[in-house]
């Protein structure tokens, strides 16, 4: 996967496909290409945080999305429209309405840091 093109499917293979065929549906349907809109379709809990990961524990935040490790524990305290994201080498702390500058921040983290995080 990490080898192969930064292109959509529409653009990288359905353009190109001569074989496909649609069924006409009754089902919605949400692009989860951001933090957001997959905050937006994941179970929420009381105070509206979504949470991937089996240790986190929320304590005075709301409309959180969090998604780390299950071995991490995660205390999350006193945080309002976070992104909180946890990987092997990287931690995201992002407010929900400063996403669309992720992809800048990323862009300077290869331009500093080479693909090694990426």
């Amino acid at each position: 996967y990490p080898q192969c093109t930064n292109i959509s499917v529409d653009f990288g293979v359905m353009e190109k496909a001569d074989n496909v065929y649609l069924i006409p549906a009754t089902f919605g349907w949400s692009d989860l290409g951001t933090w957001n809109s997959a905050w937006e379709n994941k179970e929420k809990d009381y105070y509206g945080n979504a949470v991937v990961g089996k240790k986190v524990m929320v304590m005075d935040a709301k409309n959180c999305m969090v998604h780390v490790p299950d071995n991490k524990l995660v205390l999350l305290q006193g945080l309002d429209e976070f992104i909180i994201v946890d990987t092997k080498d990287v931690l995201l702390i992002c407010r929900k309405d400063q996403e669309q500058e992720i992809k800048e921040y990323v862009a300077e983290v290869k331009r500093n840091m080479g693909d090694k995080y990426l």
